[in-house]
């Protein structure tokens, strides 16, 4: 089962579950709605799977800490972001935002993989939005986070962002799915691999 939450910065946190067993994806602003979906469906956080280290993506993280004893998992590469306010750009907000408890973060790379019930996740490495971006394949479905979007892409202006790294990426994507993949992406409405393919000017483009 899938379930979206969208958050205050208009980001897409997911729950995924089988059985009673859950993990999270992106966990933002709105815990308050996480949990009680949690509660309400008797699941038990398994893990928190974050796409990269942006404070949109990541300013729930202390409030998961203290209800779970989840594990983090993160792209080693965007590890820095968890602990640096510039990176994952909260100096930009009120407060600046430092995961808690750095013991419970697990860097990840592309060899990781995950099981939630009898259904492996795969991890994609997607740099270019961050250097550590990447996407989770479950099943027929693709978590993008912010490297693909519905008829666009993410951002590269941001700390290590890099367009060529991105546009490659996503070609990637493309090519690696099947047309009929779901893709659920970090912020907007979900879309499907064959519709990147036609209607994405960055997918349409030449490397």
């Amino acid at each position: 089962m899938i379930k979206a939450i969208v958050n205050d910065f208009a980001e897409n946190c997911y729950i995924i579950s089988e059985g009673n067993e859950a993990f999270v994806i992106d966990p933002g602003s709105n815990y308050e709605a996480m949990k009680a979906y949690l509660d309400a469906k008797n699941l038990t956080i398994i893990g928190v799977l974050l796409t990269h280290g942006h404070y949109d993506h990541i300013c729930g993280l202390n409030k998961l800490l203290d209800a779970t004893d989840a594990p983090i998992y993160i792209h080693e590469s965007d590890r820095d972001f968890l602990f640096d306010p510039t990176l994952n750009l909260s100096s930009l907000m009120a407060d600046r935002f430092r995961v808690a408890d750095k013991h419970r973060i697990e860097p990840i790379t592309e060899s990781t993989t995950f099981l939630l019930g009898k259904t492996t996740i795969r991890v994609v490495h997607t740099p270019g939005h961050t250097r550590g971006s990447v996407a989770y394949a479950y099943g027929d479905v693709l978590f993008s986070g912010d490297t693909l979007f519905k008829e666009t892409v993410g951002r590269t202006d941001l700390p290590t962002g890099d367009h060529t790294a991105l546009t490659q990426s996503v070609h990637r994507l493309l090519g690696a799915y099947a047309d009929n993949t779901l893709v659920y992406p970090g912020h907007g409405p979900f879309t499907t691999i064959v519709h990147e393919k036609q209607h994405n000017m960055v997918a349409k483009s030449a490397l």
